[in-house]
């Protein structure tokens, strides 16, 4: 992917309800984004996903960029129950 835009590349901030962005700030742990990318574009990514709220999660690599997409089927199953939602991925004690 580097050699068609010539930078490194990353995925993110499609697994996240555009629509909650404004509560973000209300929520007593910062609800978790998830992305993948290639090892030049990580702390950037990182850092943007921050400034916009967010807990970075590394899915790992570009190559996992797909793993994102079957994560928006399976929070549209989730959401079929409760609604759009955040969500958090988080060691133990840290929530």
């Amino acid at each position: 992917m580097k050699s068609i835009v010539g930078r490194p590349v990353a995925k993110s901030f499609n697994c996240n309800y555009a629509a909650l962005y404004d509560e973000i700030d209300e929520q007593r742990a910062r609800p978790c984004n998830l992305y993948a990318a290639e090892e030049g574009a990580v702390e950037i990514t990182e850092q943007l996903i921050r400034d916009a709220g967010f807990h970075p999660v590394s899915a790992g690599g570009l190559e996992n960029a797909r793993l994102l997409e079957d994560h928006l089927g399976l929070m549209g199953a989730i959401s079929d129950g409760i609604g759009r939602f955040f969500y958090r991925y988080a060691k133990p004690g840290e929530l």
